[in-house]
């Protein structure tokens, strides 16, 4: 892998087959752990805040197509700071996010095997980029925080959202849209 413009198209895909797992998962993970969830004396459940795979999915949609606009630009202008940034932010959440949280609940966690699966490959893939880019610890520093910063602002845009996204489809169900 020596071309960054190949490796670019590797972020939305890792994040959409990681997805998957929770889309297909999340529903039926809650139904088997009910017992657990329900005795579980984590300050925060997994996926405590979760309504619906609807609404997951459109949540899924968007973040994917930022991700593929964010790689296609990378490739067309090539400047791949902002996707630097983002692939930081997979990695982490890949650790902190399902990692921690399986070891915390001590059970499988929906995500848990496709963060397992990718971490080492997305760390693969940030070191090569990390070369073929010739970066400085500077331009490294910035891109992550950069990355961090756009995706806590992605992400309580669509949490705040989610209730929009459910109450679209229950009134497109009902013929109203």
């Amino acid at each position: 892998m020596n071309n960054m413009n190949a490796i670019a198209w590797l972020l939305p895909i890792i994040f959409m087959i990681h997805d998957f797992e929770e889309i297909i998962f999340i529903k039926v993970w809650r139904k088997r752990y009910e017992h657990y969830l329900d005795n579980c004396t984590m300050k925060k459940k997994p996926y405590a805040d979760f309504r619906s795979p609807d609404e997951f999915s459109i949540g899924v949609e968007i973040l994917f197509v930022i991700l593929s606009i964010i790689s296609l630009f990378s490739v067309f202008f090539n400047n791949y700071y902002v996707w630097y940034g983002f692939l930081f932010t997979v990695i982490a959440h890949f650790v902190i996010l399902h990692c921690k949280i399986c070891l915390d609940f001590k059970h499988y966690v929906p995500g848990i095997v496709t963060a397992i699966l990718f971490l080492p490959i997305t760390i693969y893939i940030m070191y090569t980029a990390t070369i073929l880019l010739n970066f400085t610890a500077i331009e490294i520093l910035l891109s992550c925080a950069g990355g961090a910063v756009f995706t806590f602002i992605i992400f309580g845009i669509l949490k705040k959202s989610e209730k929009h996204f459910e109450s679209f489809l229950i009134k497109y169900s009902n013929g109203q849209n």
